[in-house]
């Protein structure tokens, strides 16, 4: 059984925030109930915001069982099995205020298939290439090397390996292809027979483009949608142009990205059909479901 403390890719800012909490709690009651003086209950929640500072850092990480993962943050586990882990997901960005260059890890779920990401590991600085820095912690090294005894994938398994060599690990293996689609495929018929109209579908894209850089539930609700509207908008024509063709299908190519999924034969536009005939069955279960 392996133990990999997260600490090392949690902020100081979010950890000294953390205990900030039960500071504010202990000054509203000890000043709530006059049982120390202004002075005495000042250094007393500064006193507990040292204490929860210091201790937290202990409170995260991932311990591997043999059913799976439990995943720890501040005291709190959350178990995993291998049937419902994916792979470790990685998502590259910048910081708003710095610019500085960060990559965000979560488990990567299958409930469902190759769509959500599971819970927030952590956050590191990168370089501007997005690169590995070469000096991460081993502690990072151990969490790509966990993922690679257990044949799943990591996103960008360069990173990881430049990251297993420093601490001389063995590279992870190749990850297996995720061909798709799978299973039977929609005509554009039947997979948009109950889609809204294109110009509602339309303004729906148009209103909501920042949703491309949003967290992976609500951006890939926009990806696909964007997907299948570049499909029917290229089928929907008989004299549909290859700027429409072409666009459908790097749409298409988006989503299958987003995913972790390797479409067949170059095009996913079937994966879209099919994803999207899924997600309007959904929608509607979920509608009457309330």
């Amino acid at each position: 059984m392996t133990t990999v403390r997260l600490a090392f890719m949690r902020r100081w800012v979010d950890i000294i925030g953390v205990g900030c909490i039960p500071a504010l709690i202990t000054v509203i009651v000890l000043g709530g109930t006059g049982a120390a003086g202004v002075g005495t209950t000042m250094l007393t929640g500064a006193a507990v915001v040292v204490a929860v500072t210091a201790c937290a850092p202990r409170t995260f990480w991932v311990r591997e069982h043999g059913t799976g993962l439990t995943v720890v943050r501040l005291l709190v586990p959350k178990h995993y099995t291998w049937a419902e882990i994916r792979g470790l997901a990685m998502e590259f960005g910048e910081e708003t205020e710095t610019g500085a260059h960060l990559v965000r890890l979560r488990l990567r779920l299958v409930d469902p298939p190759g769509r959500f990401w599971g819970p927030f590991l952590g956050e590191l600085t990168v370089k501007d290439d997005d690169g590995p820095r070469d000096v991460e912690p081993r502690a990072l090294a151990e969490l790509f090397a966990l993922f690679g005894r257990h044949g799943l994938p990591v996103d960008r398994p360069e990173f990881a390996n430049a990251v297993l060599s420093v601490h001389g690990l063995p590279p992870l293996p190749p990850p297996p292809a995720r061909t798709v689609p799978t299973g039977p495929v929609p005509t554009p018929e039947e997979a948009y027979a109950d889609a809204p109209a294109v110009a509602e579908e339309t303004r729906y894209v148009d209103a909501h483009r920042s949703r491309s850089t949003e967290p992976p539930r609500r951006r890939r609700e926009f990806l696909l949608r964007l997907a299948a509207l570049r499909d029917r908008v290229a089928v929907g024509s008989a004299d549909a142009d290859p700027g429409q063709v072409s666009s459908a299908r790097i749409a298409a190519r988006d989503l299958a990205e987003h995913d972790g999924v390797t479409p067949a034969e170059g095009d996913a536009r079937g994966y879209v059909r099919q994803q999207y005939a899924q997600w309007r069955r959904d929608s509607s279960a979920r509608r009457r479901g309330r």
